[in-house]
């Protein structure tokens, strides 16, 4: 099963995982990462599997500055909820959401790193 979400579903997430965040600053990057994860090269999809897009996601919401103070919140939560959407079971710790937010911030981060991080959250 491939999941697509929209921009609603991440305004959602960051109403819900950033409560305490002002409104978007730029409503382009969650634009973006539902474009991302979507993306397909001659018919065939830039993102093979749910941990892929899910990272596509993480990374568009997480390395892009759109809001002004849970950017890296949100995009650990659009992880989470994107693979338990996905019909796979998370329960991610402390120290892995860390460490994440950590990958996020390093200058090479990218999707396969993330995705990497993902695969470590057992249920």
């Amino acid at each position: 099963m491939i999941l697509h979400i929209d921009e609603s579903w991440i305004l959602e997430v960051a109403e819900r995982a950033g409560r305490r965040d002002p409104a978007a600053d730029d409503y382009g990057v969650p634009i973006a990462a539902v474009a991302r994860h979507r993306g397909e090269l001659l018919d065939i999809p830039v993102y093979d599997g749910p941990y892929a897009r899910a990272a596509a996601l993480v990374h568009t919401l997480g390395r892009c500055r759109w809001l002004e103070r849970s950017n890296l919140t949100v995009a650990c939560a659009a992880a989470v909820m994107y693979l338990e959407a996905s019909n796979i079971p998370v329960n991610p710790t402390r120290e892995q959401l860390t460490a994440l937010a950590h990958e996020l911030n390093n200058p090479r981060c990218n999707t396969s790193r993330i995705a990497s991080f993902l695969r470590t959250w057992k249920p």
